[in-house]
């Protein structure tokens, strides 16, 4: 399923610091539903594969689909579906 990665920055809270970004992202199980839990697997630009805990969310406003995902590090990705 095609997603459109969307870049996490905290620096304007936190100092900036050389974290890995995430280039590409799989989600196995999406669902177009509101809260649905899915695993996801995301692979970084230092070549590292992690597997995270999502969610599924809606833009309330603009009825987009993305999906967040957090692992016990606390790195996080966000990324837009894009899918017909």
């Amino acid at each position: 399923m095609p997603f459109e990665i969307k870049q996490l920055s905290w620096h304007k809270r936190r100092r900036p610091t050389e974290v890995p970004q995430p280039v590409d992202i799989q989600v196995d199980d999406f669902r177009q539903e509101v809260n649905h839990a899915c695993e996801v697997t995301v692979t970084f630009d230092n070549g590292e594969v992690l597997q995270m805990h999502g969610r599924v969310i809606q833009n309330p406003i603009t009825g987009v689909w993305s999906v967040t995902a957090i692992n016990g590090t606390g790195q996080s990705v966000l990324a837009r579906y894009v899918g017909v």
